[in-house]
């Protein structure tokens, strides 16, 4: 890393020692738990299946009355198909039809498939029934036993596990019309700078021509697509470059439990955001050039209620880059852990050689290679272009780059 500017890992860490969320937990229905995170570990509440249940379409019978090996030939007292209600007892010598799901007769130790037998399967109840065995049938052959799926009182999944389809049928299964789950974070975005229309930001319709100097405004739209993906609940306004502005639309944050402001972070006279909270405003933040590219003016602090603050800089690629280094590891839930992987093919089809030292974040895409490890290719394209066809973010440090170099990535 650079010698005079700040380790960017240091400072992923320092944030996360510092900006530490915790959403309260609340019940709600099956049909809103998707993708929500668990607020509490989930036990079975009973036995699945409750009752015996043949796994099979046959015949349930006594072991004890078959000839095995040999043929045995059975009165058929009744038919059972899946249905509710309780088990009915087996008379003594006789064989019960019996479907898939049904609940096994009291008495029965196994279930014949009916394929077993010269029985029609798809015809009515015989009055009697031969059966074939090649061999002794096993205790409980084709019956499903009382918790044999899930016991009462198992551990289904634990806290903090995001919840999916699986999870919502397991539990629709065992009856449970609700989840307790962490209520959703409430994240706000304020972009900054006189220059942006369209967007989040005040003037022009996001698809008309800007005027000559502006900018169409993205991140603000950019990060609330990613907070949304997080599960968080994300709000976006916009500031001028006017300091008191910029307090008065952070006023209104103040019921956020995260805060992400994106330009004006930098050392010019209209860095709105560094002049409103820096050591010349209300000094609560603390703006770092961390040895990063892009994205290296970093900052963080809390507004005056105690939100906890996130400054990204203003430009798309630096903000989009510093989102997914520094404010996903602090989402509960987010999966933003570095991995690592080796290098595929990079855009020049050779060596890649840094200008100088610190931390590269560049667009990847991953795939696996010959052995199943884990292998990204550069993309070719300038600064927020690649991102839109990315799903990863490379991390190089310092050095030459070559194909199979390892490398660490963080999945988009």
């Amino acid at each position: 890393m650079s010698a005079s500017r700040p380790d960017p890992w240091d400072w992923r860490e320092l944030l996360r020692e510092r900006i530490q969320l915790v959403a309260p937990a609340v019940q709600v229905p099956l049909a809103e738990a998707a993708g929500r995170l668990l607020a509490a570990e989930l036990r079975s509440p009973e036995d699945v299946p409750a009752l015996a249940m043949s796994a099979m379409d046959g015949f349930a019978v006594r072991r004890s009355e078959l000839t095995a090996p040999g043929e045995s030939v059975l009165p058929v007292s009744g038919d059972l198909p899946a249905r509710p209600g309780g088990a009915v007892q087996l008379p003594l010598g006789h064989a019960l039809r019996i479907m898939t799901g049904a609940p096994v007769p009291r008495g029965a130790d196994a279930v014949i498939p009916v394929e077993d037998t010269d029985a029609d399967p798809f015809g009515p109840s015989p009055g009697r029934v031969t059966i074939r065995s090649s061999a002794t049938v096993p205790p409980l052959r084709h019956i499903r036993t009382p918790g044999e799926e899930i016991a009462r009182g198992e551990v289904l999944a634990a806290r903090g596990e995001r919840i999916g389809a699986g999870l919502i049928g397991l539990a629709a299964t065992l009856g449970l019309g609700a989840l307790p789950v962490r209520e959703r974070l409430r994240v706000g975005v304020v972009v900054t700078g006189d220059e942006l229309v369209g967007g989040g930001a005040p003037g022009v319709p996001g698809d008309a021509a800007p005027a000559d100097g502006a900018i169409r405004e993205s991140n603000g739209t950019m990060l609330a697509a990613a907070l949304a993906e997080e599960g968080a609940r994300p709000r976006v306004r916009s500031s001028s470059d006017d300091p008191g502005e910029l307090l008065r639309v952070l006023e209104q944050m103040a019921d956020c439990d995260l805060v992400i402001t994106t330009g004006g972070i930098g050392h010019g006279a209209y860095d709105v955001v560094r002049s409103a909270l820096g050591p010349r405003g209300a000094g609560t933040s603390r703006f770092e050039h961390l040895a990063l590219r892009p994205g290296g003016p970093q900052g963080c602090g809390r507004l005056p209620g105690g939100t906890p603050v996130v400054h990204l800089p203003g430009t798309p690629v630096g903000a989009l880059v510093g989102y997914h280094l520094f404010v996903r590891p602090l989402l509960p839930g987010a999966e933003a852990a570095p991995v690592p992987a080796r290098l595929g093919t990079l855009p020049d089809g050779g060596a890649q050689r840094r200008a100088r030292p610190g931390l590269l974040a560049q667009p990847g895409r991953l795939r696996r290679g010959p052995e199943g490890a884990a292998v990204v290719d550069l993309l070719a394209g300038r600064r927020l272009a690649p991102y839109g066809r990315a799903d990863a973010m490379v991390l190089q440090d310092g050095g030459a780059a070559n194909p199979g170099d390892p490398v660490l990535v963080i999945a988009l």
